[in-house]
């Protein structure tokens, strides 16, 4: 057990006496010198774990006792009982506490106190260092990086830039306005003013190029809070993203017409408007009617995929519950299964709270999710289960769980790429474009959700999905979703 140490430096021998008798009974080392810079010294070497100022010295020399080596002990004043102005006084100076002489009350509560306090400031002042050291570490790494680095306070001043940043804006930024020295922006920009947490977004700077941004909240030593932002330069990724936008559309809109024109004829012939067909060529024109379908789903899916790199992703919410969800998709997942000899297990507790949403692009989640279970899954069961997850104030969360071959370990972090498909033969029973999951994730994401994957290769998958349950008042309205990759907090 610590043994504590208090000194008291003045010279009036009854305060001594006073305090002399009762630390020593509480198991305390006591000891007295003159108030002078000796006596600073000797306490010092002494390691007090409290200081007693008699005030009859003037008020405490806090730079002295610095110097002397007591920056870390508190300190107490003992005053006079006339002389309650100076007691007061010096606790706005740094006293952590005052008493009276001559000493007729227990000093030990104030004592206590008194060594309380001074490990509560010890703990900060550890805290404050290891925060401190923290931070110069971290800007030691920032400003090796080759991307720009910042910090701004919550009033969006600049704090620090690394040496990147400085050769995009210029030095001597610090205190002036990020959106103003970034963008050019009288207000600052909607990250900063609508995000507490953690942030991503995208954003064209002074220079002419474009970046994608992350950013994290730290604290100073002082405990305040700051955002640190760091940017990669995407100039390039945004000439290949509108090559690819200006791709998909032209081929989707090419391939609609003569799409078109196949589905009628296709009707033409199977209605007999152009002569009774044979079975074998019912079956060959059924073949036809297939496929076109499947090169529709592409060119649709192709149509989604650009809506969600060109931002043009609308959502029509409605408050609507899981069970109406699953019932637009399911006679045709369970009309897919069957074809397999597969069985389809749902279950969907009957109180499961609505979500605010749009009815039909959640479905397409599900249509995408499930159907890639069933086309690789050759033999057992797929089941759709949905449920409540009480945290951040309530989510539902839909599976889809099935029994096929399972996805490689290497793969299951880029499925959700867009156009990504797993490079093994015996992964694919179909082939298709890599678009449906990676659309997914983005209509997931749009109504403030998240979508993943857990697989065992051999053993089958299981795909999950959670959005907010409805909470508040709906409005009925059409909102924009945001594009691939672009501001999503927290994430």
């Amino acid at each position: 057990m610590k043994e504590y140490r208090i000194a008291y430096l003045g010279n009036d021998s009854e305060v001594r006496l006073g305090l002399e008798g009762a630390l020593e009974r509480s198991g305390m080392k006591f000891v007295q010198v003159p108030g002078d810079y000796q006596g600073m010294e000797k306490v010092a070497g002494w390691n007090a774990d409290v200081v007693l100022w008699d005030l009859d010295n003037g008020q405490p020399p806090y730079e002295e006792l610095r110097k002397a080596g007591l920056d870390k002990q508190p300190v107490v004043v003992v005053a006079g009982q006339d002389n309650l102005e100076g007691a007061v006084s010096s606790l706005s100076t740094g006293a952590a506490d005052f008493m009276f002489k001559p000493i007729r009350e227990e000093p030990l509560p104030r004592v206590i106190a008194a060594l309380n306090a001074g490990v509560k400031q010890r703990r900060l002042d550890y805290y404050g260092r290891v925060i401190e050291d923290a931070n110069s570490q971290l800007k030691s790494i920032l400003n090796n990086m080759a991307d720009p680095a910042y910090i701004v306070s919550p009033q969006f001043q600049i704090l620090w830039m690394n040496r990147a940043a400085e050769e995009i804006f210029g030095e001597g930024q610090m205190g002036g306005a990020c959106h103003h020295i970034f963008y050019d922006r009288t207000e600052p920009c909607e990250v900063c003013q609508k995000t507490k947490g953690p942030a991503r977004w995208r954003a064209m700077l002074k220079n002419g190029k474009n970046y994608r941004f992350v950013s994290a909240m730290v604290r100073d030593q002082k405990g305040e809070v700051e955002r640190v932002a760091v940017g990669t330069d995407i100039t390039q990724d945004e000439e290949v993203s509108k090559i690819h936008k200006t791709f998909i559309a032209n081929v989707s809109h090419d391939l609609r017409t003569p799409l078109a024109a196949i589905d009628q004829y296709v009707n033409i012939l199977l209605e007999g408007l152009a002569g009774e067909l044979t079975e074998d060529q019912r079956n060959y024109v059924d073949v036809i009617r297939r496929s076109s379908f499947r090169l529709h789903s592409l060119v649709e899916n192709l149509i989604d995929a650009n809506k969600i790199l060109s931002g043009d992703f609308k959502l029509k919410m409605e408050v609507v519950s899981i069970k109406d969800i699953l019932d637009i998709v399911l006679p045709k997942l369970e009309s897919q299964a069957a074809d397999k000899g597969l069985t389809i297990q749902v279950q969907v507790p009957e109180d499961l709270p609505p979500v605010y949403a749009d009815k039909a692009r959640v479905a397409q989640v599900v249509a995408n999710v499930a159907g890639n279970s069933i086309k690789f899954t050759e033999q057992g069961m797929m089941q759709v289960r949905a449920g409540f997850m009480p945290r951040d104030e309530g989510r539902i969360i839909v599976s889809v769980e099935d029994t096929g071959i399972g996805i490689p370990r290497e793969d299951l972090g880029k499925i959700f790429e867009l156009f990504y498909r797993v490079d093994k033969d015996q992964v694919y029973v179909e082939e298709g474009a890599g678009l449906g999951l990676s659309i997914s994730r983005e209509i997931v994401r749009a109504h403030g959700g998240t979508l993943w994957a857990e697989s065992m290769e051999g053993m089958g998958s299981a795909f999950h999905f959670s959005i907010p349950a409805y909470r508040g008042v709906a409005t009925g309205q059409t909102v924009s979703a945001p594009p691939q990759g672009g501001y999503y907090s927290p994430y």
